[in-house]
């Protein structure tokens, strides 16, 4: 493209014959030198401008690219949490459910051993009431039949009788109490180790201190003068007022004689 500097500077030569009037092409040239002029910086001016326009457009394509791009990652990530938060959601739930299920197995398994366990104790009481109830008839009757055969004996020898007569009652009763409490630690046991719980050897101290106290009921080994000075201590409410209290019976693990 030409410059305006090269049109006004073209220079012509001069024909021979006839050619165009030099003072009209001069003067056509300069009024061309300067709309040329004019459309030659215009047109710098605006490619000047399309190259800034260019520019913005491409920094604007790369932002777009750029924020295009940073939002796919943030969608992927929001997924991604989505995704996880949702399986272990379901881990959590499905943990807990069986976790629930399990302790709701455990307490029916032990609420029915201990329903188990609460009739045995019932019918171990029962029995040891009826043989209990057995033992004082016939040691009432024992004693209407020993007023009935000596009226006439002395106050003092029929005051030893019936001294005798008790402590036998006495002693028939701790043999029973001693033979249903080994028994109910013997059915106690049994369970537990059915159970897969700790048998009498790893029990705690306390448990074996309450089963050696049975041992110490031992009516053919006792000697007259040690149940003469133990007696009026040892002696039980049963024989005070003619009645045994059963109040104080413990069942199942707690089974023990007071």
């Amino acid at each position: 493209m030409l410059t305006p500097q090269e049109v006004s500077e073209r220079a012509f030569q001069k024909a021979s014959f006839g050619g165009y009037n030099m003072g009209q092409v001069d003067e056509f040239l300069d009024v061309l030198t300067g709309d040329y002029s004019a459309l030659y910086s215009e047109n710098a001016v605006l490619k000047s401008k399309m190259k800034v326009l260019v520019d913005k457009v491409e920094e604007y394509r790369s932002t777009e690219e750029a924020m295009r791009k940073a939002l796919m990652t943030a969608q992927r990530m929001a997924d991604t949490m989505v995704k996880e938060a949702e399986q272990k959601k379901a881990e959590l739930l499905q943990q807990a459910e069986g976790e629930a299920r399990q302790r709701k197995q455990a307490l029916e398994q032990e609420f029915q051993a201990e329903e188990y366990r609460l009739a045995q104790a019932k019918e171990h009481t029962a029995q040891f009431v009826a043989q209990v109830k057995a033992l004082q008839a016939a040691q009432t009757q024992y004693l209407d039949q020993l007023s009935q055969l000596s009226p006439a004996a002395p106050v003092q020898s029929q005051a030893d009788r019936v001294e005798k007569a008790a402590e036998e009652i006495d002693d028939n009763v701790q043999r029973l109490l001693a033979q249903a409490m080994q028994e109910a630690t013997a059915a106690n046991q049994a369970q537990q180790a059915q159970e897969g719980e700790p048998t009498g050897q790893d029990q705690p101290e306390a448990d074996q201190a309450d089963l050696s106290d049975t041992a110490e009921f031992s009516p053919v080994s006792a000697q007259p003068q040690q149940e003469e000075q133990s007696q009026e201590e040892d002696m039980p409410s049963a024989r005070r007022d003619g009645r045994i209290d059963f109040g104080s019976l413990q069942f199942g693990r707690d089974y023990e004689i007071k």
